[in-house]
């Protein structure tokens, strides 16, 4: 009974848990059109789209997210996962800048770099794909799978490149850790 937008939101949330996002279009569309300007709507409708395997679907929500909050590193990465997820070669290189852009601010989103590692995978470039891996396995605490990847990224940046220094440090960091978990 209570219509406040905080219930609202809530019952829009627990819908689509209990009923799918079919379930909580109704209520999303009624948030949004209530504030058009509330990127958390945008976000939430995008969110349910993507969980529910509509890629295509979910990218028009996540992209109204994105431009009424462009300083949000979690909208940017699942934007890029919606635009990843359509296997469209076409939209690797917006999922790539705002992946780029989202992980200045979450720089330790094991998400965020998978996602960079897929992308540049698709786009055929290894070495980046490879240092986004080790990233990816360094942040979630995988130190053996992280050097290997950085190992292979490595060997094919310029030495003293920016690329080169990130696998060095994170070869550095892996055997930085093994010693102080030796001791």
């Amino acid at each position: 009974k209570d219509q406040t937008l905080p219930a609202r939101y809530a019952r829009a949330i627990s819908r689509y848990f209990s009923s799918g996002t079919q379930g909580a279009a109704n209520d999303l569309d009624a948030l949004i059109a209530e504030q058009p300007n509330n990127p958390y709507f945008h976000e939430l409708k995008g969110q349910f789209l993507l969980e529910s395997g509509k890629m295509k679907a979910s990218i028009g929500p996540l992209r109204q997210a994105v431009a009424l909050s462009p300083k949000s590193g979690l909208m940017r990465v699942m934007l890029a996962q919606a635009l990843i997820g359509t296997d469209d070669p076409s939209v690797l290189k917006e999922a790539i800048d705002h992946l780029q852009k989202a992980l200045v601010k979450e720089e330790q989103s094991v998400i965020g770099y998978r996602q960079l590692a897929i992308a540049y995978g698709r786009q055929n470039r290894i070495p980046e794909a490879q240092l986004a891996s080790a990233q990816s396995f360094f942040f979630e605490g995988n130190a053996n799978f992280a050097k290997v990847h950085a190992e292979r990224a490595m060997m094919a940046f310029a030495t003293g490149s920016p690329n080169w220094v990130k696998a060095n440090d994170i070869i550095s960091d892996v055997e930085t850790y093994k010693k102080l978990a030796k001791q």
